[in-house]
């Protein structure tokens, strides 16, 4: 392809695709994003993002628009949607189709668990990644240190950290600012095309280990606990989520409360940066510090 090369980022509002939008600026890319409203094409542009197109990604002629003249799709998957695999598929095929050099997924940590349906989904993606032709990496990111913000209120006004599922179950962990720099890295240096990466930090914490470094960080007593499914699922349905997207989580947190999230290290991540991963200890310490 001609002229300046361009990294198309599908998925890009999100929790892998800010930070990874953050790091790439740092290193001089230039991104385009495939953005599905005005006011998120503003938000990216003011982060550093070159260009926006607008549309939808379950739309071939949009997809396709976003695609053609790119050098490199890093394609993030919305989270448990019905549809997510095929939206996966779609914008492999347009790459594919648009002679596109680079593919790069943002998959998950063990995409084969079969018990999970959205992780299931992205195995079916890497699949066709690894059959498209185009050069590719895969990032299999672990639980992220950041999903504490969606309990952080509980956590604040009641000093409980709910959970669906066994606060005494393992969970590996990663600082999505890590993914971030790391996927930027994969993104732009050559010698990390077609590589499948497992990327988690240093940490196998269970959520009352969590509970615990809040506590002692924080200087207020916080304890974790297990939500009860029904008590969830009746939030989720009050919140509109889908009946598919409410039995895939369902399904996630049965296959967390049996075997949490076990496995992983920080050598892959620790390569790739060249440094430590950070911990979780060092994410919290700058969490509490942006709450004040």
């Amino acid at each position: 392809m001609s002229g300046e090369a361009v990294i198309l980022i599908v998925g890009a509002s999100g929790a892998v695709g800010l930070p990874a939008i953050r790091h790439l600026v740092k290193r001089g890319a230039t991104i385009r994003a495939l953005t599905s409203s005005e006011n998120s094409a503003a938000r990216l542009k003011s982060l550093g993002v070159a260009q926006t197109v607008l549309g939808d990604y379950r739309n071939d002629a949009d997809v396709r628009r976003a695609v053609a003249g790119v050098d490199t799709v890093f394609h993030v998957p919305p989270r448990f949607t019905e549809d997510e695999a095929a939206i996966g598929l779609r914008v492999v095929a347009a790459a594919r189709a648009a002679g596109v050099g680079y593919f790069v997924f943002s998959s998950a940590f063990h995409a084969q668990m079969r018990a999970m349906d959205h992780h299931w989904a992205k195995l079916l993606v890497e699949e066709a990644v690894i059959e498209s032709g185009m050069e590719f990496a895969i990032l299999q990111p672990a639980m992220f240190m950041q999903n504490i913000r969606v309990e952080w209120p509980a956590i604040r006004d009641r000093g409980v950290y709910p959970r669906p599922y066994s606060p005494a179950r393992k969970m590996r962990l990663i600082d999505t600012e890590d993914l971030g720099e790391a996927a930027a890295l994969v993104l732009t240096e050559p010698r990390f095309h077609g590589g499948t990466y497992e990327l988690a930090g240093p940490d196998s914490l269970t959520h009352a280990e969590m509970a615990a470094l809040i506590s002692e960080l924080s200087g207020r007593t916080v304890t974790a606990v297990k939500r009860d499914i029904e008590e969830w699922t009746g939030w989720a349905k009050a919140n509109g989520w889908p009946p598919w997207s409410i039995e895939a989580y369902r399904k996630m947190c049965a296959h967390y409360d049996a075997h949490g999230y076990p496995g992983g290290n920080p050598v892959v991540l620790g390569t790739i940066l060249g440094r430590a991963p950070g911990t979780y200890r060092a994410f919290l310490q700058r969490f509490l510090a942006e709450q004040k």
